[in-house]
């Protein structure tokens, strides 16, 4: 097996951009990790996980939604970066010169797909036993979201990542309430009218 190669640092941050951070976290996944012989299984397990999450981005069958039509189209914009973080990934969107990320209707329908998922997971997990042979699987998926300056690093090798207080924010945010599991930040800057609209209400933590 070939070693990693030592990190050659980064040349340059490019100046700051607005971006935006999803990030989501498979609830009870230690504890499911700690299952016998989850070797055979963990990567079907993740991958579909995985899938359904990106059906939602740049599209395809829905087919946990109750509904005569599941087809969801791709998103206008893509994520330039996903990140694997053990129990989840860390997705980031960089602005683009329509200033997507500042739409409405961009940031609603991707709110919209991930309630969706998370409401029916159920329906996942069923999929999920045709395939894996383990009775409890984790319950939900967690997400956090939020908008913000982020910056983009260039590494001496070519390749890139991000940094800003949207991805921190976004990391806090899936970790910060068990009971409520889907929580998005007020600077995602969605107007009163569309919240409501879509069924959404602004809370303030204490």
């Amino acid at each position: 097996m070939e070693d990693k190669i030592k990190f050659t640092g980064f040349t340059k941050a490019n100046n700051p951009q607005l971006g935006l951070a999803l990030v989501f976290d498979i609830s009870g996944f230690t504890n499911f990790f700690n299952k016998p012989d989850l070797q055979y299984y963990i990567t079907d397990y993740i991958n579909h996980i995985v899938e359904c999450i990106e059906i939602n981005i740049w599209g395809g069958e829905a087919y946990w939604i109750p509904e005569p039509s599941k087809k969801i189209s791709p998103l206008p914009i893509k994520p330039k970066m996903r990140k694997f973080l053990g129990d989840g990934m860390l997705y980031v969107w960089e602005n683009d010169e329509k200033d997507t990320i500042s739409n409405d209707d961009f940031k609603i329908k991707l709110l919209n797909r991930l309630w969706n998922l998370q409401l029916y997971f159920g329906n996942i997990n069923n999929r999920l036993f045709e395939i894996i042979p383990i009775g409890d699987l984790p319950l939900t998926v967690k997400f956090g979201i939020a908008k913000g300056t982020i910056y983009k690093l260039t590494e001496k090798d070519g390749t890139h990542d991000f940094i800003g207080p949207c991805i921190n924010l976004a990391s806090r945010l899936v970790k910060y309430c068990k009971e409520i599991n889907f929580i998005a930040s007020a600077r995602l800057d969605i107007s009163s009218n569309k919240i409501t609209e879509n069924g959404y209400f602004r809370i303030i933590a204490k």
